[in-house]
Protein backbone atom coordinates (compact mmCIF):
# COMPACT_ATOMS: atom_id res chain seq x y z
CA UNK A 1 0.00 0.00 0.00
CA UNK A 2 1.05 3.49 -0.05
CA UNK A 3 3.06 2.94 2.57
CA UNK A 4 5.58 1.21 1.19
CA UNK A 5 6.46 3.85 -1.05
CA UNK A 6 9.58 6.07 -0.53
CA UNK A 7 9.18 9.61 0.89
CA UNK A 8 10.77 11.10 -2.08
CA UNK A 9 8.27 9.27 -4.44
CA UNK A 10 5.54 9.91 -2.16
CA UNK A 11 6.36 13.67 -1.83
CA UNK A 12 6.59 14.28 -5.49
CA UNK A 13 3.22 12.56 -6.11
CA UNK A 14 1.43 14.78 -3.25
CA UNK A 15 2.96 17.96 -4.80
CA UNK A 16 2.39 17.21 -7.97
CA UNK A 17 -1.08 16.46 -6.81
CA UNK A 18 -1.44 19.83 -5.13
CA UNK A 19 -0.28 21.53 -7.65
CA UNK A 20 -2.76 20.33 -10.64
CA UNK A 21 -5.41 21.09 -8.23
CA UNK A 22 -4.38 24.36 -7.73
CA UNK A 23 -4.13 25.25 -11.78
CA UNK A 24 -7.12 23.57 -11.67
CA UNK A 25 -8.87 26.07 -9.02
CA UNK A 26 -7.36 28.74 -10.96
CA UNK A 27 -9.28 27.51 -14.77
CA UNK A 28 -12.47 26.53 -12.81
CA UNK A 29 -12.21 30.64 -10.84
CA UNK A 30 -11.40 32.22 -14.07
CA UNK A 31 -14.81 30.13 -16.07
CA UNK A 32 -17.19 31.08 -12.81
CA UNK A 33 -16.11 35.07 -13.10
CA UNK A 34 -16.88 34.24 -17.11
CA UNK A 35 -20.39 33.01 -16.46
CA UNK A 36 -21.16 35.86 -13.50
CA UNK A 37 -20.92 33.20 -10.79
CA UNK A 38 -19.26 35.06 -8.20
CA UNK A 39 -21.50 34.60 -5.50
CA UNK A 40 -20.94 31.10 -5.83
CA UNK A 41 -17.16 31.93 -5.23
CA UNK A 42 -17.84 34.19 -2.15
CA UNK A 43 -20.23 31.29 -0.83
CA UNK A 44 -17.31 29.06 -0.91
CA UNK A 45 -14.59 31.23 0.84
CA UNK A 46 -17.05 32.88 3.67
CA UNK A 47 -18.74 29.18 4.37
CA UNK A 48 -17.75 25.91 2.87
CA UNK A 49 -13.37 26.92 3.41
CA UNK A 50 -13.80 28.04 6.81
CA UNK A 51 -16.33 24.77 7.89
CA UNK A 52 -13.83 22.41 6.54
CA UNK A 53 -11.54 23.53 9.53
CA UNK A 54 -14.81 22.81 11.81
CA UNK A 55 -15.28 19.22 10.38
CA UNK A 56 -11.66 18.59 10.94
CA UNK A 57 -12.06 19.70 14.76
CA UNK A 58 -15.08 17.87 14.78
CA UNK A 59 -13.37 14.24 13.42
CA UNK A 60 -10.38 14.90 16.04
CA UNK A 61 -12.94 14.99 18.84
CA UNK A 62 -14.83 11.93 17.84
CA UNK A 63 -17.50 10.77 20.69
CA UNK A 64 -16.84 8.46 24.10
CA UNK A 65 -18.56 5.35 24.04
CA UNK A 66 -19.34 3.19 26.82
CA UNK A 67 -17.78 -0.03 25.83
CA UNK A 68 -19.31 -1.96 28.86
CA UNK A 69 -23.13 -0.96 27.33
CA UNK A 70 -22.32 -2.47 24.03
CA UNK A 71 -20.65 -5.65 25.21
CA UNK A 72 -24.01 -5.96 27.12
CA UNK A 73 -26.28 -5.30 23.82
CA UNK A 74 -23.81 -7.59 22.05
CA UNK A 75 -24.61 -10.62 24.17
CA UNK A 76 -28.06 -9.63 24.34
CA UNK A 77 -28.63 -9.84 20.55
CA UNK A 78 -26.68 -12.77 20.50
CA UNK A 79 -28.96 -14.60 22.76
CA UNK A 80 -31.89 -13.37 21.04
CA UNK A 81 -30.90 -14.53 17.65
CA UNK A 82 -29.93 -17.73 18.66
CA UNK A 83 -33.58 -17.84 20.09
CA UNK A 84 -35.57 -16.69 17.03
CA UNK A 85 -33.04 -19.27 15.03
CA UNK A 86 -34.81 -22.19 16.78
CA UNK A 87 -37.94 -20.86 16.52
CA UNK A 88 -37.66 -20.30 12.32
CA UNK A 89 -36.38 -23.79 12.43
CA UNK A 90 -39.08 -25.34 14.15
CA UNK A 91 -41.53 -22.89 12.46
CA UNK A 92 -40.26 -23.97 8.86
CA UNK A 93 -39.66 -27.58 9.80
CA UNK A 94 -36.45 -27.62 8.39
CA UNK A 95 -32.90 -26.00 9.51
CA UNK A 96 -31.50 -23.27 6.53
CA UNK A 97 -29.06 -20.36 6.54
CA UNK A 98 -31.82 -17.15 7.34
CA UNK A 99 -29.31 -15.12 5.74
CA UNK A 100 -29.45 -16.54 2.71
CA UNK A 101 -32.21 -14.83 0.70
CA UNK A 102 -32.15 -18.13 -2.15
CA UNK A 103 -32.79 -20.38 0.54
CA UNK A 104 -35.22 -18.50 2.53
CA UNK A 105 -37.30 -17.98 -0.57
CA UNK A 106 -37.71 -21.98 -0.90
CA UNK A 107 -38.59 -22.63 2.81
CA UNK A 108 -41.31 -19.94 2.23
CA UNK A 109 -42.68 -20.45 -1.19
CA UNK A 110 -41.85 -24.16 -1.93
CA UNK A 111 -41.74 -25.93 1.47
CA UNK A 112 -44.81 -23.73 3.19
CA UNK A 113 -46.04 -22.98 -0.15
CA UNK A 114 -47.22 -19.11 0.76
CA UNK A 115 -48.49 -17.04 -2.21
CA UNK A 116 -47.22 -13.74 -3.39
CA UNK A 117 -43.11 -15.10 -4.49
CA UNK A 118 -41.92 -13.16 -7.48
CA UNK A 119 -39.23 -15.53 -8.91
CA UNK A 120 -36.50 -13.57 -10.24
CA UNK A 121 -33.15 -14.64 -11.83
CA UNK A 122 -31.34 -15.17 -8.31
CA UNK A 123 -33.99 -16.74 -6.37
CA UNK A 124 -37.52 -15.63 -5.43
CA UNK A 125 -37.76 -11.93 -3.75
CA UNK A 126 -37.72 -11.63 -0.03
CA UNK A 127 -37.28 -7.97 0.45
CA UNK A 128 -38.72 -6.18 3.19
CA UNK A 129 -41.52 -5.23 1.35
CA UNK A 130 -42.48 -8.94 0.65
CA UNK A 131 -42.00 -10.53 3.87
CA UNK A 132 -44.70 -7.27 5.22
CA UNK A 133 -46.76 -7.73 2.90
CA UNK A 134 -46.78 -11.88 3.98
CA UNK A 135 -46.98 -10.84 7.97
CA UNK A 136 -50.62 -12.17 8.82
CA UNK A 137 -49.94 -15.38 6.34
CA UNK A 138 -47.54 -17.33 8.30
CA UNK A 139 -46.05 -16.89 12.37
CA UNK A 140 -42.94 -17.32 10.39
CA UNK A 141 -42.66 -14.14 8.98
CA UNK A 142 -42.29 -11.48 11.73
CA UNK A 143 -39.71 -14.48 13.43
CA UNK A 144 -37.73 -13.63 10.20
CA UNK A 145 -38.04 -9.71 9.96
CA UNK A 146 -37.46 -10.12 13.94
CA UNK A 147 -34.35 -12.00 13.23
CA UNK A 148 -32.98 -9.29 10.13
CA UNK A 149 -33.73 -6.09 12.34
CA UNK A 150 -31.40 -7.97 15.57
CA UNK A 151 -29.14 -9.20 12.77
CA UNK A 152 -28.86 -5.73 11.38
CA UNK A 153 -28.16 -3.67 14.55
CA UNK A 154 -25.72 -6.09 15.56
CA UNK A 155 -23.93 -6.55 12.71
CA UNK A 156 -23.43 -2.94 11.36
CA UNK A 157 -23.39 -1.37 14.62
CA UNK A 158 -22.76 -2.97 17.86
CA UNK A 159 -19.67 -5.05 16.45
CA UNK A 160 -18.20 -2.18 14.21
CA UNK A 161 -18.96 0.36 17.18
CA UNK A 162 -17.46 -1.81 19.95
CA UNK A 163 -14.40 -2.56 17.83
CA UNK A 164 -13.66 0.55 17.55
CA UNK A 165 -14.08 2.13 20.81
CA UNK A 166 -11.87 -0.23 22.36
CA UNK A 167 -8.78 0.68 19.47
CA UNK A 168 -8.65 4.12 21.07
CA UNK A 169 -7.36 4.86 24.60
CA UNK A 170 -10.11 7.20 25.59
CA UNK A 171 -12.91 4.42 24.33
CA UNK A 172 -13.60 7.26 21.59
CA UNK A 173 -14.49 6.97 18.19
CA UNK A 174 -13.89 9.18 15.30
CA UNK A 175 -16.43 9.69 11.83
CA UNK A 176 -15.43 10.80 8.63
CA UNK A 177 -17.60 13.68 7.73
CA UNK A 178 -18.44 14.16 3.79
CA UNK A 179 -18.30 17.67 2.77
CA UNK A 180 -19.50 17.08 -0.84
CA UNK A 181 -20.74 13.32 -0.68
CA UNK A 182 -24.54 14.41 -1.17
CA UNK A 183 -26.43 16.30 -4.03
CA UNK A 184 -27.74 18.54 -1.80
CA UNK A 185 -25.29 20.05 0.21
CA UNK A 186 -25.97 18.15 3.39
CA UNK A 187 -23.43 16.26 5.26
CA UNK A 188 -22.01 12.65 4.87
CA UNK A 189 -20.44 10.49 7.74
CA UNK A 190 -18.45 7.13 7.20
CA UNK A 191 -16.19 5.01 8.88
CA UNK A 192 -18.54 4.47 10.96
CA UNK A 193 -21.54 6.33 9.61
CA UNK A 194 -23.12 7.75 12.59
CA UNK A 195 -26.11 9.87 11.20
CA UNK A 196 -28.03 6.11 10.29
CA UNK A 197 -28.17 5.18 13.70
CA UNK A 198 -32.07 4.21 13.54
CA UNK A 199 -33.95 6.46 16.04
CA UNK A 200 -37.54 5.14 16.07
CA UNK A 201 -36.55 0.92 17.18
CA UNK A 202 -36.38 0.55 20.81
CA UNK A 203 -32.90 -1.42 20.01
CA UNK A 204 -31.47 1.93 17.91
CA UNK A 205 -31.86 3.94 20.67
CA UNK A 206 -30.26 1.27 23.05
CA UNK A 207 -27.50 1.81 20.31
CA UNK A 208 -27.95 5.17 21.11
CA UNK A 209 -27.34 4.56 25.01
CA UNK A 210 -23.67 3.47 24.48
CA UNK A 211 -22.48 6.57 22.88
CA UNK A 212 -21.80 8.97 26.52
CA UNK A 213 -20.24 12.48 27.66
CA UNK A 214 -17.18 12.12 29.21
CA UNK A 215 -16.49 12.69 33.25
CA UNK A 216 -18.09 16.48 33.83
CA UNK A 217 -19.74 16.84 31.20
CA UNK A 218 -22.90 16.35 29.14
CA UNK A 219 -24.09 15.54 25.98
CA UNK A 220 -26.60 18.46 24.31
CA UNK A 221 -28.69 18.17 21.36
CA UNK A 222 -30.11 21.56 19.32
CA UNK A 223 -32.03 20.39 17.33
CA UNK A 224 -33.72 22.93 14.16
CA UNK A 225 -37.62 22.27 14.49
CA UNK A 226 -39.44 21.84 11.32
CA UNK A 227 -36.83 23.75 9.85
CA UNK A 228 -37.80 22.87 5.87
CA UNK A 229 -41.08 23.80 6.69
CA UNK A 230 -40.42 27.24 7.94
CA UNK A 231 -38.33 27.50 4.95
CA UNK A 232 -41.57 26.54 2.29
CA UNK A 233 -43.36 29.30 4.11
CA UNK A 234 -40.74 31.80 3.47
CA UNK A 235 -39.89 30.96 0.33
CA UNK A 236 -43.20 30.27 -0.55
CA UNK A 237 -44.75 33.22 1.00
CA UNK A 238 -47.86 31.83 1.76
CA UNK A 239 -50.37 33.48 3.95
CA UNK A 240 -51.79 30.69 5.92
CA UNK A 241 -48.07 29.16 6.27
CA UNK A 242 -46.62 32.45 7.81
CA UNK A 243 -49.56 33.63 10.01
CA UNK A 244 -48.98 29.99 11.58
CA UNK A 245 -45.21 30.04 12.21
CA UNK A 246 -45.18 33.86 12.99
CA UNK A 247 -48.27 32.96 15.78
CA UNK A 248 -46.52 30.55 16.83
CA UNK A 249 -49.24 28.06 16.60
CA UNK A 250 -48.77 23.81 15.75
CA UNK A 251 -48.27 23.79 12.54
CA UNK A 252 -49.45 19.99 11.94
CA UNK A 253 -52.59 20.75 13.75
CA UNK A 254 -53.16 24.39 11.98
CA UNK A 255 -53.10 22.46 8.52
CA UNK A 256 -55.01 19.83 9.68
CA UNK A 257 -57.56 22.39 10.73
CA UNK A 258 -57.68 23.94 6.99
CA UNK A 259 -58.00 20.28 5.45
CA UNK A 260 -60.50 18.17 7.90
CA UNK A 261 -61.91 20.91 9.72
CA UNK A 262 -62.21 21.84 13.18
CA UNK A 263 -63.93 18.60 14.47
CA UNK A 264 -61.58 16.24 12.60
CA UNK A 265 -58.22 18.69 12.91
CA UNK A 266 -56.52 16.75 16.23
CA UNK A 267 -57.25 13.16 14.80
CA UNK A 268 -55.90 13.69 11.53
CA UNK A 269 -53.04 15.84 12.94
CA UNK A 270 -50.57 12.49 11.66
CA UNK A 271 -51.82 12.81 7.90
CA UNK A 272 -51.15 16.77 7.68
CA UNK A 273 -47.79 16.10 9.26
CA UNK A 274 -47.69 13.21 6.39
CA UNK A 275 -48.73 15.74 3.66
CA UNK A 276 -46.95 19.12 5.27
CA UNK A 277 -43.27 16.78 5.24
CA UNK A 278 -44.22 14.89 2.11
CA UNK A 279 -44.42 17.57 -0.52
CA UNK A 280 -41.54 19.12 0.13
CA UNK A 281 -40.10 15.56 -0.68
CA UNK A 282 -42.14 15.24 -3.94
CA UNK A 283 -44.80 12.68 -2.33
CA UNK A 284 -47.35 11.32 -4.87
CA UNK A 285 -50.51 9.63 -3.86
CA UNK A 286 -49.09 6.64 -4.00
CA UNK A 287 -46.40 6.93 -1.45
CA UNK A 288 -48.98 9.07 1.05
CA UNK A 289 -51.46 6.06 0.51
CA UNK A 290 -49.12 3.68 1.41
CA UNK A 291 -47.73 5.84 4.81
CA UNK A 292 -51.18 6.28 5.56
CA UNK A 293 -52.87 3.36 5.01
CA UNK A 294 -55.24 4.59 2.84
CA UNK A 295 -56.87 4.51 -0.63
CA UNK A 296 -54.75 5.75 -3.77
CA UNK A 297 -58.33 7.80 -3.98
CA UNK A 298 -58.38 9.16 -0.39
CA UNK A 299 -54.66 10.48 -0.68
CA UNK A 300 -55.19 11.86 -4.30
CA UNK A 301 -58.05 13.62 -2.66
CA UNK A 302 -55.89 15.12 0.86
CA UNK A 303 -53.31 16.48 -1.57
CA UNK A 304 -55.95 18.40 -4.17
CA UNK A 305 -57.11 20.12 -0.97
CA UNK A 306 -54.11 20.75 0.35
CA UNK A 307 -53.09 22.16 -2.63
CA UNK A 308 -56.30 24.46 -3.07
CA UNK A 309 -55.91 25.24 0.35
CA UNK A 310 -52.46 26.82 0.24
CA UNK A 311 -52.54 27.88 -3.29
CA UNK A 312 -49.03 29.67 -3.15
CA UNK A 313 -47.72 26.90 -1.84
CA UNK A 314 -48.56 24.96 -4.93
CA UNK A 315 -47.36 27.66 -7.73
CA UNK A 316 -43.63 28.18 -5.55
CA UNK A 317 -43.25 24.36 -5.73
CA UNK A 318 -44.16 24.11 -9.67
CA UNK A 319 -41.84 27.15 -10.24
CA UNK A 320 -39.01 25.47 -9.24
CA UNK A 321 -39.90 22.68 -11.25
CA UNK A 322 -39.71 24.89 -14.22
CA UNK A 323 -37.05 25.78 -13.20
CA UNK A 324 -35.13 23.72 -13.93
CA UNK A 325 -37.14 22.70 -17.29
CA UNK A 326 -35.55 25.96 -18.50
CA UNK A 327 -32.61 26.91 -16.53
CA UNK A 328 -31.50 23.27 -15.74
CA UNK A 329 -30.70 24.08 -11.94
CA UNK A 330 -31.77 24.99 -8.92
CA UNK A 331 -30.08 27.32 -6.17
CA UNK A 332 -30.75 27.44 -2.60
CA UNK A 333 -30.95 30.04 0.20
CA UNK A 334 -27.35 30.99 -0.16
CA UNK A 335 -27.27 30.24 -3.91
CA UNK A 336 -25.70 27.06 -3.82
CA UNK A 337 -26.36 25.62 -6.94
CA UNK A 338 -27.48 21.96 -8.26
CA UNK A 339 -27.44 21.44 -12.09
CA UNK A 340 -30.03 18.76 -13.67
CA UNK A 341 -29.38 18.11 -17.46
CA UNK A 342 -33.12 18.06 -18.09
CA UNK A 343 -32.64 18.57 -22.04
CA UNK A 344 -31.11 15.19 -22.52
CA UNK A 345 -32.53 12.99 -19.71
CA UNK A 346 -35.61 10.24 -20.27
CA UNK A 347 -38.89 10.40 -18.61
CA UNK A 348 -38.16 8.72 -15.75
CA UNK A 349 -35.40 10.79 -14.87
CA UNK A 350 -37.10 13.78 -15.85
CA UNK A 351 -39.75 12.70 -13.13
CA UNK A 352 -37.23 11.82 -10.35
CA UNK A 353 -35.40 15.77 -11.61
CA UNK A 354 -39.28 16.96 -10.29
CA UNK A 355 -39.11 15.76 -6.86
CA UNK A 356 -35.43 15.84 -6.30
CA UNK A 357 -35.24 19.67 -7.67
CA UNK A 358 -37.91 20.66 -4.91
CA UNK A 359 -36.53 18.47 -2.10
CA UNK A 360 -32.55 20.54 -2.92
CA UNK A 361 -34.63 23.98 -2.35
CA UNK A 362 -35.40 23.09 1.02
CA UNK A 363 -32.79 20.35 2.25
CA UNK A 364 -30.17 21.74 0.81
CA UNK A 365 -31.08 25.57 2.31
CA UNK A 366 -31.71 23.94 5.76
CA UNK A 367 -28.09 22.58 5.07
CA UNK A 368 -26.81 26.06 4.33
CA UNK A 369 -28.25 27.54 7.64
CA UNK A 370 -26.61 24.73 9.45
CA UNK A 371 -23.24 25.08 8.05
CA UNK A 372 -23.45 28.57 9.03
CA UNK A 373 -24.38 27.84 12.93
CA UNK A 374 -21.80 25.67 13.19
CA UNK A 375 -18.90 28.43 11.61
CA UNK A 376 -20.17 30.83 14.06
CA UNK A 377 -20.61 28.63 16.71
CA UNK A 378 -16.79 26.82 16.29
CA UNK A 379 -15.81 30.32 16.33
CA UNK A 380 -17.09 31.62 19.91
CA UNK A 381 -16.15 28.20 21.32
CA UNK A 382 -12.27 29.35 19.81
CA UNK A 383 -11.95 32.78 20.84
CA UNK A 384 -13.85 32.94 24.09
CA UNK A 385 -12.17 29.28 24.60
CA UNK A 386 -15.42 27.78 25.90
CA UNK A 387 -15.48 24.33 27.82
CA UNK A 388 -17.89 23.02 25.07
CA UNK A 389 -16.90 20.99 21.96
CA UNK A 390 -19.17 20.35 18.60
CA UNK A 391 -19.23 16.22 18.16
CA UNK A 392 -21.77 15.86 15.63
CA UNK A 393 -23.78 17.15 13.41
CA UNK A 394 -26.63 14.79 12.25
CA UNK A 395 -28.38 16.74 9.92
CA UNK A 396 -30.95 19.34 11.43
CA UNK A 397 -29.68 18.83 14.94
CA UNK A 398 -25.78 19.56 16.34
CA UNK A 399 -24.52 17.34 19.18
CA UNK A 400 -22.30 18.87 21.91
CA UNK A 401 -20.20 17.82 25.04
CA UNK A 402 -20.62 20.39 27.60
CA UNK A 403 -19.54 21.14 30.84
CA UNK A 404 -21.95 20.25 33.57
CA UNK A 405 -22.18 23.17 34.92
CA UNK A 406 -21.88 25.31 31.72
CA UNK A 407 -24.92 23.55 30.13
CA UNK A 408 -27.52 25.92 30.23
CA UNK A 409 -25.47 29.13 30.14
CA UNK A 410 -23.46 28.21 26.78
CA UNK A 411 -26.87 26.26 25.06
CA UNK A 412 -28.67 29.10 25.38
CA UNK A 413 -25.77 31.26 23.69
CA UNK A 414 -25.69 28.21 20.91
CA UNK A 415 -29.78 28.40 20.57
CA UNK A 416 -29.43 32.43 20.34
CA UNK A 417 -26.63 31.91 17.38
CA UNK A 418 -29.04 29.08 15.79
CA UNK A 419 -32.02 30.88 16.03
CA UNK A 420 -30.93 33.93 14.81
CA UNK A 421 -28.30 32.71 11.64
CA UNK A 422 -30.15 34.43 8.95
CA UNK A 423 -33.21 36.48 8.72
CA UNK A 424 -36.53 34.94 7.59
CA UNK A 425 -40.11 36.07 7.19
CA UNK A 426 -40.88 32.86 9.85
CA UNK A 427 -38.56 32.74 13.12
CA UNK A 428 -35.99 30.17 13.32
CA UNK A 429 -36.85 27.87 16.21
CA UNK A 430 -34.66 25.02 18.26
CA UNK A 431 -35.38 22.58 20.90
CA UNK A 432 -32.64 21.30 23.39
CA UNK A 433 -32.01 18.13 24.94
CA UNK A 434 -29.68 17.32 27.81
CA UNK A 435 -28.74 13.97 29.16
CA UNK A 436 -25.79 11.58 29.82
CA UNK A 437 -26.16 9.80 27.06
CA UNK A 438 -27.22 10.15 23.47
CA UNK A 439 -29.80 7.77 23.85
CA UNK A 440 -31.37 10.30 26.42
CA UNK A 441 -32.13 12.81 24.31
CA UNK A 442 -34.66 13.18 22.41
Amino acid sequence: DFSAVSIEDATFYAAEDAWMTYLLYGAIKKKMELSSLTPLLKEAKNVEYPFMNVLIRMERLGIKIDPSKLEALQKTLSEDLATLTSEIYALSGSEFNIKSTQQLGVVLFQQLGLKGGKKTKTGYSTNEAVLNSLKDEHDIIPKILEYREYQKILSTYVDPLLKLAKADEHSRIYTSFGQTGTATGRLSSRDPNLQNIPVRSALGRSVREAFVAKEGYKLISIDYSQIELRLLAHFSKDAALLEAFNTGVDIHLATSTILFGEEKAKEKRSFAKSVNFGLLYGMGPKKLSDELGISSGEAKEIITNYFASFPTVKNFLESIQERVKIDGYVDTILKRRRIFDYESANGMQKAAFMRESVNTVFQGSAADLIKLSMNQIDTMIREENLDAFMLLQIHDELIFEIKEEKVEEISKRFVHTMENVLELDVPLECSVSVGDSWGELK
